[in-house]
């Protein structure tokens, strides 16, 4: 564990050595300038966009668990988001690490069962990657036809993408599979941590989940609706905050533009091995915005700014939400 917590820090101490680079290279004291011009009140929206994202997002979660037929408190899910967003935030790539907790946690604090709790982040997870895929796609052939100096890098981050989501859903579609694959990370799990290893939990959890998802298989009309048209609202309302930053620099730039350098930005993090992407998306943003004619001071100044409200902030208050679920998690256990 302590390999690994220092492994991290290194990587970020290179992401941020290398993203300093970067700022003094296009020139401190204009992105300084920048930020200390940058409006409050815009800032101070967009911070409460951060915090309609998660709500969204919880509402969205929620949405799910009732169509399962069971009821969750939304306080422990806005907490369980939170804490997701903060795993995430700490973890390699970009939102991929707090699903497997949430959906842990959950299954403990709402009594549900763990293969219906999986399920239902499972089923999250599925609805992002795949409207995400869906509009990056538009994206990439924008810039076929126009250029892009790292085409190539977002083309091969687009496949990866793809190629690991079908593999999880061949690995779902495939029970037996699937069974052979989760008790043989179960076992080397528990050869290497205090959890004992217990055949009969993983294959009756395994049995929930397929039960859950053939539910969610014949749910149709608007329970699918409104999911999709949730999943889409908080990639328009974070897009939206990404373009408030640029009205607090008094900085004049197309809602286009931003959809694209936001979701080329999510794109560029899949292949990083830095937590949240950190400094390999940061610089993509920063080369996304210049390719669009923007000053690269002030999209430096917008990425410092879209740092401290995405990734900052929501670690710190994910951090604490973390331990609030942790302290009635024990409280519910004592």
């Amino acid at each position: 564990m302590k390999a690994k917590i220092t492994k991290s820090t290194v990587l970020l101490l290179i992401s941020f050595l290398f993203i300093l680079a970067i700022m003094s290279y296009i020139g401190l004291d204009k992105i300084i300038k920048a930020l200390i011009n940058a409006k409050p009140k815009y800032i101070i929206l967009a911070i409460i966009l951060q915090i309609i994202v998660s709500l969204i997002l919880s509402a969205r979660w929620r949405f799910i668990i009732k169509i399962l037929g069971y009821s969750a408190n939304f306080k422990n899910i806005f907490l369980l988001v939170l804490m997701g967003l903060f795993i995430n935030n700490i973890t390699p790539s970009m939102r991929g690490g707090g699903e497997a907790f949430r959906a842990y946690y959950l299954s403990k604090i709402e009594k549900i069962p763990k293969g219906l709790a999986f399920s239902t982040v499972f089923v999250e997870r599925v609805l992002d990657t795949s409207i995400f895929l869906f509009f990056t796609l538009f994206v990439i052939g924008y810039f076929v036809f126009t250029g892009f100096e790292y085409l190539k890098y977002l083309i091969l981050s687009w496949l990866f993408l793809f190629f690991i989501t079908a593999v999880v859903v061949y690995l779902i579609a495939n029970k037996t599979l699937l069974i052979k694959t989760v008790t043989k990370i179960s076992k080397i799990i528990c050869k290497y941590s205090s959890y004992k290893y217990d055949e009969t939990k993983i294959l009756q959890s395994i049995e929930e989940f397929y039960n859950s998802m053939k539910f969610f298989k014949n749910k149709r009309g608007w329970d699918v609706i409104i999911a999709v048209l949730l999943s889409v609202l908080w990639y328009i309302v974070d897009i939206l905050k990404l373009w408030v930053l640029f009205l607090s620099l008094s900085y004049a730039v197309s809602i286009i533009c931003v959809s694209a350098v936001y979701l080329i930005t999510l794109l560029s993090g899949v292949l990083s091995i830095t937590p949240s992407g950190f400094g390999t998306a940061d610089t993509i943003m920063i080369v996304s915005f210049s390719a669009f004619n923007i000053p690269p001071s002030v999209a430096a100044a917008i990425t410092l700014l879209d740092r401290l409200i995405s990734y900052i902030l929501p670690t710190i208050i994910g951090y604490i939400a973390m331990l609030i679920i942790k302290k009635k998690l024990n409280n519910l256990t004592t």
